[in-house]
């Protein structure tokens, strides 16, 4: 079963999709988790799984809750977005359509972007499942529609038609806006990468193949698909763009890679596991400001990691706590109650003795949250193995 997680960047917390992680919130139908959405600041969470439910959790209370489901009878969930601050939800599907939910009553609008409106009426071919929706930085009245055939649509939710198509020969991972909204860039299934112009949406403006090397006979290497990239903007230097995959199919022996392009600068960051999903943490909730991205969350199939922005080696950070959120079964297991008060500080001071170095030297940036006191007035303590 997949992972997915998703990050408020006010309140700075971070919610995981998986089941089997050690505090959880859990559907009874079990199904997996496809995509988390956070209602940003506001203590809400949508989860899109895999029965094409979306439900509606409420995080303000002590024990989460689902305060609303909808089910997809007909069409196959996909992909969903919510802008910040908007009352609607948007959500596409296998069959290329966009639907739009009420954020607040959680029922459907009569409001559908149907996939043949959406692509010329003369094109007759199926563009694919949506796999992209964002709104423009410039207007939130402009949903950007991404079909995995590589077809691209500016949509107009006013006018309720297109303001500009794009048809492109490979397909479409996943879309990232710059700030401004007047470019925005695009990963594809031949790993690589394509910078589109708002003036002139007949040919990407830029292509770029991160890793693909020139062969001697002329050619491109052959790449593996960018699965998805984010591509973030800083007041004081070049913007950052982050990726997974892309790697030649030479080096398919090679571990999991997520690459950092800053400038001229590439670096390319092995990882232990297999990338399940990645995020980057910017200073601001609003698409249409300078982002000042600071670090870079890596959701691996048995870790979880944290990449240093801010500093030019790119240090991860020292995690906290354990992060194996797919540990393996518990074999064993000890309770000691009333313990001496003095051996958790003991505990702790042992293992601060022991930090590892290389590690970033800033605080860790997920905080948001605080943890309640107990009831018991007593120290104890479980060990599991």
């Amino acid at each position: 079963m997949k992972s997915r997680y998703s990050y408020c960047p006010i309140l700075e917390m971070m919610r995981l999709g998986r089941p089997g992680v050690d505090c959880y919130c859990q559907h009874e139908t079990g199904a997996a988790v496809l995509q988390l959405v956070f209602l940003i600041n506001e203590g809400a969470l949508v989860t899109a799984c895999a029965d094409d439910t979306l439900h509606l959790w409420n995080l303000r209370q002590r024990r989460p809750a689902i305060l609303h489901s909808l089910k997809f009878n007909r069409e196959r969930v996909t992909f969903c977005h919510l802008p910040f601050q908007s009352k609607w939800l948007y959500v596409g599907t296998e069959r290329g359509n966009t639907h739009m939910v009420n954020i607040e009553s959680f029922v459907l609008s009569g409001y559908v972007i149907m996939w043949n409106k959406a692509i010329e009426l003369a094109t007759k071919t199926h563009p694919g499942p949506v796999v992209h929706l964002s709104d423009s930085p410039k207007d939130e009245g402009k949903l950007l529609i991404g079909f995995e055939s590589g077809t691209v649509v500016q949509w107009d939710l006013r006018c309720k038609k297109a303001d500009f198509r794009i048809y492109y020969d490979e397909a479409i991972h996943s879309v990232s806006w710059h700030h401004e909204g007047k470019q925005f860039m695009c990963s594809h299934s031949d790993g690589s990468l394509t910078m589109w112009n708002l003036r002139n949406t007949t040919k990407p403006f830029q292509v770029t193949f991160p890793h693909g090397k020139i062969q001697r006979d002329g050619r491109k290497e052959s790449c593996k698909p960018i699965l998805k990239v984010e591509y973030k903007t800083s007041k004081s230097s070049e913007p950052f763009i982050v990726f997974s995959g892309g790697l030649s199919y030479d080096k398919a022996g090679r571990r999991p890679t997520l690459t950092i392009m800053h400038g001229k600068a590439i670096t390319v960051l092995e990882m232990d596991y297999p990338i399940v999903e990645f995020m980057v943490l910017c200073d601001t909730p609003y698409n249409n400001e300078v982002q000042e991205p600071s670090a870079v969350v890596v959701l691996l199939e048995k870790d979880l990691i944290v990449v240093d922005l801010t500093q030019s080696n790119f240090p991860v950070f020292e995690n906290p706590y354990p992060m194996d959120v797919h540990e393996s079964p518990v074999t064993c297991t000890a309770y000691f109650a009333d313990c001496p008060p003095d051996i958790i500080p003991i505990l702790y001071s042992i293992g601060a003795k022991h930090k590892k170095t290389g590690y970033s030297q800033k605080e860790w940036p997920i905080s948001g949250g605080l943890w309640t006191l107990g009831s018991n007035t007593y120290p104890e303590i479980i060990l599991t193995g």
